[in-house]
């Protein structure tokens, strides 16, 4: 089953400030794929309600659960399969009786089922973008020139616009950084 877009046509459309082409229209659900799981890569994050099984570290007797937000926790083991019981989990931390140090295998539900907002707006601007390449640079040309007389003008090209393949742009692969879980490691000497 495939992840669920994280922007729509309508967002797009909001954005270039007209409706699409015939073209447009036809090639946006694979941009918006495409650029979706890009950013959900680049993020960590799935946005979108689903179900995760994973392997995490224990610290100190809790672990912290990655997908955003925590909805319930319907299984925790130890790896060797054996099952454990009396969890509890407060807001993305998993409280584990039992277990000071190691991994544990949790299955969890997680995901909003409103996408944010600078989510969403990163990722319609992203195509909106892709949409928008210009012809020269989807011929891969990195920069060009022109001159009448003693004027001359010349346009470069974004890197990531050559080829007019769709992917983030740098600006974009920061804001899904941003999303990104960080935290820090409990060291036992």
């Amino acid at each position: 089953m495939a992840n669920q877009s994280l922007a729509t046509e309508q967002d797009v459309k909001g954005l270039i400030g007209r409706d699409l082409t015939a073209g447009e229209s036809e090639r946006l659900p694979e941009i918006l794929t495409k650029l979706s799981e890009l950013f959900r890569a680049e993020s960590g994050q799935a946005f979108t309600p689903g179900t995760s099984t994973q392997l995490v570290k224990v610290n100190g007797g809790k672990a912290y659960l990655r997908q955003r937000p925590v909805v319930a926790v319907s299984s925790v083991e130890l790896e060797n399969g054996s099952e454990i019981t009396g969890f509890r989990c407060r807001g993305q931390w998993l409280y584990v009786p039992g277990v000071a140090n190691g991994m544990v295998w949790v299955t969890y539900s997680h995901g909003a089922e409103e996408i944010p907002d600078l989510v969403r707006t990163t990722i319609a601007d992203a195509a909106r973008q892709v949409l928008e390449i210009d012809p020269a640079a989807v011929s891969g040309r990195s920069q060009e020139s022109e001159g009448t007389g003693p004027f001359v003008g010349s346009t470069s090209y974004a890197t990531w616009a050559q080829g007019g393949s769709t992917r983030l742009s740098p600006e974009d692969r920061v804001t899904a950084r941003g999303f990104r879980v960080r935290t820090g490691n409990v060291w036992v000497t």
